[in-house]
């Protein structure tokens, strides 16, 4: 769960059968794996690599290395827009 707290806002992440889900000012109470309060420029950060330096979390932050541990490696020379 992402608490920013620069734009007051909470999203949860779910990953469920290989489909990642957005959930924006949830509701429910679910177990929760870990919780990270941060700005977006923090969280800019963490997907450059910088790790949880500075970021009040709780929970296992092993979860986060697990879910980018899912991610492929972007191709920089995809074609994004072909003639």
């Amino acid at each position: 769960e992402w608490h920013f707290t620069d734009l007051g806002q909470v999203m949860r992440l779910t990953l469920s059968n290989g489909v990642l889900i957005r959930t924006l000012d949830p509701r429910s109470k679910d177990d929760i794996d870990l919780t990270l309060t941060l700005t977006k420029a923090q969280l800019l950060g963490i997907l450059a690599g910088k790790g949880l330096d500075g970021i009040d979390h709780t929970g296992d932050p092993a979860v986060l290395h697990r879910l980018f541990g899912l991610l492929d490696t972007p191709d920089p020379n995809f074609p994004v827009v072909t003639p």
